[in-house]
């Protein structure tokens, strides 16, 4: 039996929070995991337990009492609903973040254009004025030219 892998696996510690995989398939006993499949992976993947607190709670199963297995049931899917819940919150609001950021850079980029629109119609204006007082002057400049001829 010395050279049996699993039982040299279970007489042998693990490091710091290592488990082997074949330890993990059989730390809880067969007639709890018929009774409650879903218990270890709840144990599992709690977010409330360190390594340490799953290790205990791991070898206090075979103890005890149903009572005491559907109360930790109990609390555990709870936990995941409150948390699936919290997720689905915190998406919501950062949904309304995005799309508020993303209606205020829409807002921010259409004041830009506005702007930018706003400069060229003010330059246009100004060219047009431009273009405008240089042909008043050079009419001015001919009916001058005129006056003069016609007094001469």
């Amino acid at each position: 039996m010395a050279d049996d892998p699993k039982s040299t696996q279970q007489n042998t510690g693990t490091g710091a929070g290592q488990q082997p995989k074949d330890e993990k398939k059989h730390r809880v006993p067969d007639y709890i995991r018929e009774k409650y499949p879903n218990l270890e992976q709840l144990i599992n993947e709690t977010e409330s337990m360190t390594n340490e607190e799953r290790e205990y709670w791991f070898q206090i199963l075979p103890i005890m009492t149903d009572k005491q297995i559907q109360k930790l049931r109990g609390i555990l899917i709870h936990e995941k609903e409150q948390l699936a819940k919290l997720d689905k919150e915190y998406e919501t609001e950062l949904s309304k973040l995005n799309q508020k950021h993303i209606m205020e850079w829409k807002e921010q980029d259409r004041k830009e254009k506005r702007d930018t629109l706003k400069k060229q119609e003010v330059e246009a204006e100004k060219e047009e004025k431009d273009a405008e007082a240089e042909l008043l002057e050079q009419m001015e400049a001919l009916g001058d030219e005129e006056g003069t001829e016609e007094t001469a």
